[in-house]
């Protein structure tokens, strides 16, 4: 089933670099987190839970550049799919902590709540370095389902403020 999602994934990235910008330093922009985040949760809405495979594993295809797509339930307090971090299938989401000690679970629950989602900010390791750093990951609710979605991004500079009101550009 995930092959069929591929070339809607790529459309919605490429119109999405289009908009605002790609990075080219390999490291994922707002645009492509959001556009991420709402295929995700689109594809989520469709298949249900035969769809979390979608987020599992490293040739998932919402993994890009050095940014990935989690799938939590906040009602369970689960973390259902996680493909950079798979050892976190299974934990409870409201009793994550970042490096810091922030439990940031429980706002990433209640931000994904809001109608369109948002954004919630941590401190967290980018897949492939050693040395946490700022995340600032997009998060909404999947319609009919108790599941979330969230991607982030890995950047010093930009504000949640920001990211908010790029959030309701259309993508």
């Amino acid at each position: 089933m995930r092959r069929k999602w591929i070339p809607v994934l790529a459309g919605t990235l490429l119109s999405a670099g289009a908009a605002w910008g790609a990075g080219e330093d390999g490291r994922a922009t707002p645009d492509e987190v959001v556009a991420m985040v709402r295929a995700a949760s689109a594809l989520l809405a469709e298949q249900g839970e035969a769809g979390l495979d979608a987020f599992r594993g490293a040739d998932s295809a919402f993994v890009w550049k050095d940014s990935y797509v989690f799938v939590v339930n906040c009602d369970a307090d689960l973390v259902l799919a996680n493909p950079a971090f798979p050892e976190r299938e299974g934990g409870d989401i409201r009793q994550h902590a970042d490096y810091s000690g922030y439990q940031y679970g429980q706002e990433l629950c209640e931000v994904a709540e809001r109608p369109d989602g948002g954004w919630v900010e941590y401190v967290w390791l980018r897949p492939g370095d050693d040395e946490p750093q700022r995340k600032v990951s997009y998060v909404i609710s999947v319609n009919g389902l108790p599941y979330q979605v969230g991607a982030g991004l890995y950047d010093d500079t930009i504000s949640v403020g920001e990211l908010a009101a790029m959030t309701t550009m259309p993508i």
